[in-house]
């Protein structure tokens, strides 16, 4: 083998042994150590935290501590060059570097403001008022309803009550494989 052949060899020993990658975590923290945080509806944990991700865009961040007003803030995570088509296979198969792709995101609580025992009540009766204006839940068209169900079983006897007697079961041809 020529030295040319070694050089290349190693050189692709070396790219397919370093191949890039890219790292893309978020890191959440907040004004109140601890506060809980959800993203996109999943619990992650207490600040400060941090989490991978795969795919750029928007992630709705949800904070939450005792004595706070909770904090709903929606972050888009704006593509960098190694997110884009094409450039994404260069930066991750080939880039013989490894890339760290690291977004900060902090939330901001705010104290809760006392509410009154009025005020409490208040919005109780709103929810009542609310629940009360709201129509019956409706039967899953699947379902049969009542009525239907009293027309089928219609003519059918009905069992003895208070008999606790369990009826004879002819089981025929499969009492003889048992034997």
């Amino acid at each position: 083998m020529t030295a040319r052949r070694w050089l290349l060899a190693a050189l692709a020993a070396f790219v397919l042994v370093n191949a890039g990658c890219v790292d893309r975590r978020f890191v959440v923290t907040s004004n109140v150590p601890g506060a809980g945080i959800e993203v996109d509806g999943q619990p992650l944990g207490p600040t400060p935290v941090d989490a991978a991700y795969v795919y750029t865009g928007k992630r709705e961040f949800r904070a939450t501590a005792p004595g706070y007003e909770p904090l709903t803030q929606v972050v888009k995570f704006e593509p960098k060059w190694w997110d884009y088509p094409i450039l994404d296979l260069f930066a991750e198969v080939l880039w013989p570097f490894r890339i760290e792709d690291v977004r900060r995101v902090h939330l901001e609580l705010q104290p809760a403001v006392p509410r009154t025992a009025e005020e409490i009540i208040a919005g109780a009766e709103v929810l009542k008022a609310r629940g009360l204006s709201l129509p019956p839940p409706s039967v899953p068209n699947d379902q049969p309803s009542a009525a239907a169900l009293a027309d089928r079983y219609a003519g059918m006897p009905l069992p003895p009550t208070g008999s606790t007697a369990i009826p004879a079961v002819n089981l025929g041809r499969f009492n003889n494989n048992f034997r």
